[in-house]
């Protein structure tokens, strides 16, 4: 049998330390690709859960705008003729708060101006606005112009109901936000939501929240103990939407 060259054992010896490195470094990369399939697949049915999610959202704002269209027709074909006089005029508010505004002949402005001047003769509270002359809506379509009539809406009612404050504020502008947006409050001086679970947990706010998403924008509620509540929305201009 032939003598084996001691360099002959070295160069074998660093064969296998390269095999067992090319091993290694095939099992990282191995690893690597479960990792990155894994965050792909969790990426993609995070996606169709939000996609899901926002589809049941508009499902369920579409059937509440029906239902209350329905019940708005019902009230004004059928109880508003058979009553007079205080009761005749809460059934004729109550129909008109329920069905939507004809944004075919109304303005945004003119809607939401026109529910602060609602929430004083009803409650007997001032409710001031201010709305930007740069502030417009057209470039918005319909359904997110009812969206943000409804949030809004919906904000006073909040404020009518759980509150005992004397005043309500609307205040619209355009922001410095990049990119740019519209800036939307609504405030009180109430006891704002902390400690009122019912509020913070009801159907309103919920409510709010879903068409805030349905628009694309962002809606906080800022609420300090004593210091009253803002809802607070921000609405994307929709050119410069990200598509």
């Amino acid at each position: 049998m032939p003598d084996i060259p001691p360099e002959s054992f070295a160069l074998l010896g660093e064969v296998g330390v390269y095999v067992r490195l090319i091993w290694l470094f095939s099992g990282l990369i191995t690893v690597l690709i479960g990792f990155l399939c894994y965050v792909f697949l969790a990426m993609r049915r995070a996606k169709e859960k939000e996609a899901e999610s926002r589809e049941f959202s508009i499902q369920m704002v579409e059937g509440l705008e029906t239902e209350r269209r329905r019940v708005s027709r019902e009230l004004h074909d059928t109880v508003l003729p058979l009553v007079r006089g205080e009761i005749h005029d809460l059934v004729r508010s109550i129909c008109m708060e329920l069905m939507p505004p004809d944004f075919t002949r109304l303005s945004l402005k003119d809607t939401l101006i026109g529910l602060c001047i609602q929430f004083t003769q009803k409650t007997g509270r001032e409710c001031p606005w201010c709305i930007e002359e740069e502030v417009d809506f057209s470039p918005y379509s319909t359904e997110d112009q009812l969206h943000l009539y409804r949030i809004v809406q919906e904000s006073l009612t909040n404020i009518e109901k759980h509150t005992g404050t004397d005043k309500a504020t609307l205040i619209i502008r355009r922001s410095d936000l990049t990119p740019p947006a519209i800036s939307i409050f609504v405030s009180d001086e109430g006891p704002g939501l902390s400690g009122n679970e019912t509020a913070k947990k009801g159907l309103g706010i919920r409510s709010m929240r879903q068409r805030a998403a349905i628009m694309g924008a962002n809606i906080d509620f800022i609420s300090d103990s004593g210091n009253g509540l803002i809802v607070k929305i921000e609405l994307p201009i929709p050119e410069i939407r990200e598509k």
